[in-house]
């Protein structure tokens, strides 16, 4: 795994997005590299576009607040 010094600026703001999620980095961390079937990839790799990063966000938003993803 990367550290976060070694992500890029999305990434590294949607992996501080899932440690609020997920209450710790291990947890954001191994989610982030996981297939999410709704981006069609892993948030990590889908997070370095902008376009990535927001639906990440919304997808991390859903979980934060009682929505499915």
């Amino acid at each position: 795994m990367k550290i976060k010094s070694e992500y890029s600026a999305n990434q590294a703001h949607i992996l501080e997005l899932a440690i609020d999620t997920f209450g710790s980095q291990e947890t954001a961390e191994a989610w982030m590299n996981d297939y999410n079937r709704m981006l069609g990839g892993t948030p990590l790799t889908i997070a370095e576009s902008d376009t990535g990063m927001q639906e990440v966000k919304k997808i991390l938003g859903a979980i934060s607040y009682g929505g499915v993803a």
